[in-house]
């Protein structure tokens, strides 16, 4: 479900944070990592709230006095939290708030919540429309707008006038 975690977070982050500036390439990048738990079969760390708080805090401290290295990197954990609001693993709470509810599930198969590949196709199909959508509102036939997405991840579209 590539297009799924890809697509709908820079949408949703660029609809919720309205920020012109923020890397949407690394929002999506934050939000595809944890998909790589789930190619071998298993929801662990990755897909936990206290690994994507932490990545956040990391990203905060080693970016303590220097905003631009910050801002940089503040869309990873924003898109790794995307991630578990899309994936809904913060339905199952052995995973999402581990280790404050014990290690005994932890790491198993994927849980009964996975998506079907039914649901899986459904998803994908919609994230097409979401990106259509995006395309449209972020201006992205503007070449202007197109490449500064390529080089930098940014939406100017955003920019409020």
């Amino acid at each position: 479900m590539f297009l799924w975690f890809g697509v709908t977070s820079i949408v949703g982050t660029a609809l919720i944070f309205r920020s012109p500036f923020l890397d949407y390439r690394l929002v999506a990048i934050g939000a595809l990592l944890p998909v790589l738990e789930t190619t071998l079969g298993f929801k662990w760390l990755l897909h936990t709230l206290i690994f994507s708080v932490g990545v956040l805090i990391l990203v905060m401290l080693l970016g303590k006095g220097k905003r631009r290295l910050q801002r940089k990197f503040l869309p990873v954990p924003i898109g790794l939290l995307a991630h578990l609001v899309l994936d809904t693993t913060w339905t199952e709470k052995e995973i999402f708030w581990w280790p404050f509810t014990g290690s005994e599930n932890f790491g198993n198969e994927v849980s009964r919540l996975e998506f079907s590949f039914s649901t899986g196709l459904i998803l994908e199909f919609l994230a097409i429309i979401i990106a259509v959508w995006g395309w449209k509102k972020f201006e992205m036939k503007n070449s202007v707008n197109l490449s500064a997405f390529k080089r930098h991840g940014h939406l100017y579209s955003l920019r409020v006038n």
